[in-house]
């Protein structure tokens, strides 16, 4: 593997926003692990841990990378042996496109990924982040995730409880996992006759009335939800939603709710209500302000954007007042979605 010296990240996020890595190299084939373990062990004692990078759809640059960044592009998808109940089972490598995976599963007869379809990212990043959208996250298709070890370059497959997902978390998350890719994920999705359509998000069901409720209907659905109101990174470098919905304990949501009745909020068990964390933008009124040429989405709050030469800074600064304003009017603390480097 070559590894390529001062080379521009900007093409490799969605965000589109300029910045150098020192050294960059990319990985192709599983057969190449073991030059890039080498690698990866070479950059003890460099100033910054090497990155790995996927499809670059969560990840914000604030500035030049003076480090090792890895750019997955493992691919292939292939099925399995069915599962005990007769549910379909591909194994999908983590370069692998979601998107596509998803509209290629949902368009040949295989249900239970639609709900996931246009969300931007890798197969690998799918795991990582627990990707989820109109009901439905990752975790409920994910069987296991096969990981290599950078340090060692030993490989392990975790089955979906090892995996210790969470609402846009997992183990991948978490000190421990510092030194691990991701090289392929299982989906288990359910036999035709098994699958039943999620369509209890709002806005879904309404969209979906009077047509017939096959998978591929359900997709286009979401697909036609996702258009209207988020923007396609090919044409405005974003990241998609910014902010995870911030979990709050349920007295806090009880006593927001009476001074804010129209706040959308969702229960969960435990005491604990999940708060809208575009709605809560919108309120305190940050839809379309700017930092620079980084800006609120103007028809989805959530979503900060690249306006056209945009720096990491601008998008952290707009981010650092977003969360600064919340905070202060509603006692909620919003946190970044995104990686921010």
């Amino acid at each position: 593997m070559q590894i390529e010296k001062n080379v521009s990240v900007g093409s490799l996020t969605t965000f589109h926003i300029e910045a150098k890595a020192s050294r960059l190299l990319t990985l192709k084939s599983e057969n190449e692990l073991p030059a890039l373990c080498e690698a990866f062990r070479a950059e003890k004692g460099a100033a910054r841990r090497p990155l790995i990078l996927g499809a670059g759809s969560n990840v914000l640059f604030t500035g030049d990378y003076d480090g090792l960044v890895a750019v997955n592009r493992l691919t292939g998808v292939r099925e399995l042996e069915p599962g005990p109940e007769g549910e379909y089972r591909f194994r999908a490598a983590s370069g692998e496109t979601m998107d596509h995976l998803v509209r290629m599963l949902t368009l040949s007869g295989h249900p239970g990924l639609e709900n996931l379809v246009l969300i931007p990212g890798s197969v690998g990043g799918a795991a990582v982040q627990n990707i989820g959208a109109y009901g439905l996250e990752a975790a409920e298709r994910i069987e296991s995730v096969e990981i290599c070890d950078l340090e060692d370059g030993s490989r392990r497959v975790l089955s979906c409880e090892e995996c210790d997902f969470r609402y846009r978390d997992s183990v991948f998350k978490r000190p421990q996992a510092a030194s691990w890719l991701v090289t392929a994920v299982t989906f288990s999705l359910p036999a035709p006759q098994d699958w039943l359509p999620v369509t209890g998000y709002k806005g879904l069901a309404a969209a979906l009335e009077g047509k017939p409720l096959d998978a591929a209907a359900v997709m286009h659905a979401v697909e036609a939800l996702r258009r209207a109101k988020l923007p396609d990174p090919e044409a405005v470098g974003n990241a998609g939603s910014f902010f995870k919905n911030p979990v709050i304990p349920e007295l806090q949501a009880r006593a927001l709710l009476e001074s804010y009745p129209s706040l959308v909020s969702y229960p969960l068990g435990g005491r604990r209500t999940k708060l809208a964390a575009g709605w809560l933008i919108e309120a305190a009124g940050f839809k379309g302000a700017s930092v620079g040429a980084a800006a609120v989405w103007d028809r989805q709050a959530l979503v900060l954007v690249n306006r056209g030469g945009a720096t990491g800074r601008d998008v952290e600064a707009l981010c650092a007042r977003i969360i600064e304003g919340i905070e202060r009017k509603f006692g909620v603390r919003l946190t970044p979605e995104v990686v921010i480097l």
